[in-house]
C-alpha cells in the first residue's frame, strides 16, 4: 500500500512539474515564419498563392502524397475558396484550409483546419524586391483558456517544427514552380475575362511576313472598303485582325470590318463571316508596336500563372480603336486584344499548357 501512495505522489508531482512548465514558461501563442526570394515578378506569385486549385502543386501536403484526394469549393480565386484534402499518408491526414481575406498581388489571409489536430491562421505577404519578390509565409495560432489551455501549449512546442519544415518545403517548391514562368510583369495589365458575341464580318486573309505588313495589310483595308462601297455595306465596328498563325517569317491573319446590311451572295476578292467569340481575356493597349508584342507576351504570362488555357484558333484578335503618330513620327495604337480562353479544360489540357509556358520560358 505504501509503494502505490508513493506513486501517487510521484504521479501527482510530475504532473504539477508538466503543469507548471506548461503554463508559466511555454509560449501562449504559435508563431512560425518562413521566408523565399523569388526571381519572378509579385503577380505572378500572388496568382500561383491566391488560387487554391493552383497552390495545391507546390503545397507540401500535396508534395507528400500527391494522390491524396483533394476538392475545392467557393467561386475562387481569393476570398471564399476553400480546398479540402483526405490522405491515407499519416502526417497529411485529413484538413482544410480557406482564403479569408487577399489584397491584390501584396497579402491572402487563410484558416488551416488540420483535422482535429488544430485550427492554424495563415498570412503570406508578398513584397517587391530587387529581381523579383520577396515572401513570407506565416502560421500563427493561439491556445483557448480551460482544461485544454496546456496541453495545447506543449501541441504548439510540438507543431512549431513540424510547420517550420512543411513551411519551408511549400516555399521551395513555389519557388521552382514560380520561376519556370516567363519573366513579363503583368501586374498593370488589368485583363478582363468576359463572354463576347460574333458580329459579322467581311475580311481579306493575309500571309505575309512581319517586314511587309504595313503594305499587305493597307492592300487588304483598300480591297475589304471597295467590297463594302460596291454591296452598300456599312460599317459597324472598327477594324478588326484575327490572328491565325504565326512563326518566325510570316504571319496568317484576317483583316477587315463587322459590317450591317443585306449579307452579299457573292464575294470576290474578300471573305464574309463572323468575328471570333465566345470567352476571352481583353486587354485595353496603348503603345507602339513593341509596347503591343510586350503586352501580348504580358498577356500570356498571366495566363500562364492563372493556368487559364488560351484556345488555339484562333491565337487572338485585335479591336483597333484609333492610330496615331506623335512628334517623334513613331506610330502608335489604341487597341483591345483579345486572347480566346478554354473555359472548361481537362486536366492533361491544363498540364500540357502548363509545359508549354515552362518550355517556351526556358527557351526565352
Amino acid at each position: 500500500m505504501k509503494w502505490f501512495l508513493w506513486l501517487v505522489l510521484i504521479v501527482a508531482l510530475v504532473t504539477g512539474a508538466l503543469y507548471g512548465v506548461g503554463r508559466f514558461l511555454l509560449s501562449n501563442d504559435l508563431a512560425v515564419t518562413r521566408t523565399v526570394t523569388i526571381e519572378r515578378p509579385r503577380a505572378a506569385v500572388f496568382a500561383m498563392a491566391n488560387d487554391l486549385r493552383i497552390a495545391r502543386e507546390w503545397s507540401p501536403y500535396y508534395a507528400r502524397d500527391p494522390e491524396a484526394e483533394f476538392a475545392f469549393s467557393g467561386e475562387g480565386p481569393g476570398p471564399g475558396q476553400t480546398m479540402r484534402w483526405v490522405s491515407s499518408v499519416r502526417d497529411v491526414g485529413a484538413g482544410r484550409i480557406s482564403i479569408v481575406d487577399s489584397l491584390e498581388n501584396e497579402r491572402i489571409d487563410s484558416i488551416i483546419e488540420l483535422g482535429e489536430r488544430a485550427t492554424l491562421n495563415s498570412t503570406f505577404e508578398i513584397n517587391r524586391v530587387e529581381g523579383g519578390a520577396a515572401a513570407a509565409w506565416s502560421v500563427t495560432a493561439r491556445c483557448a483558456e480551460g482544461a485544454i489551455n496546456v496541453p495545447c501549449r506543449y501541441m504548439n512546442l510540438i507543431l512549431q517544427g513540424q510547420i517550420g519544415a512543411q513551411l519551408e518545403d511549400g516555399l521551395g517548391r513555389l519557388k521552382t514552380l514560380a520561376e519556370k514562368l516567363p519573366n513579363y510583369d503583368f501586374e498593370r495589365l488589368s485583363p478582363e475575362l468576359a463572354a463576347i458575341d460574333p458580329q459579322r464580318f467581311v475580311y481579306s486573309l493575309v500571309v505575309t511576313s512581319p517586314e511587309e505588313l504595313g503594305g499587305a495589310e493597307a492592300l487588304a483595308i483598300g480591297q475589304v472598303r471597295d467590297f463594302m462601297n460596291s454591296y452598300n455595306l456599312t460599317q459597324s465596328g472598327p477594324l478588326t485582325r484575327v490572328l491565325v498563325e504565326q512563326d518566325g517569317e510570316r504571319m496568317s491573319f484576317r483583316v477587315g470590318f463587322p459590317y450591317s446590311g443585306a449579307t452579299p451572295l457573292t464575294a470576290v476578292g474578300v471573305q464574309l463571316g463572323e468575328t471570333p467569340s465566345g470567352e476571352a481575356m481583353r486587354v485595353l493597349v496603348e503603345g507602339t508596336t513593341d509596347q503591343v508584342q510586350r503586352a501580348y507576351r504580358e498577356m500570356y504570362t498571366f495566363l500562364c500563372a492563372h493556368r487559364i488555357v488560351p484556345r488555339t484558333e484562333p491565337i487572338a484578335w485585335e479591336v483597333v480603336q484609333g492610330q496615331s503618330a506623335a512628334a517623334d513620327g513613331v506610330a502608335r495604337q489604341r487597341m483591345d486584344i483579345y486572347i480566346p480562353i478554354n473555359d472548361a479544360p481537362s486536366g492533361d489540357e491544363v498540364i500540357g499548357f502548363v509545359s508549354r509556358c515552362q518550355g517556351e520560358a526556358a527557351a526565352s
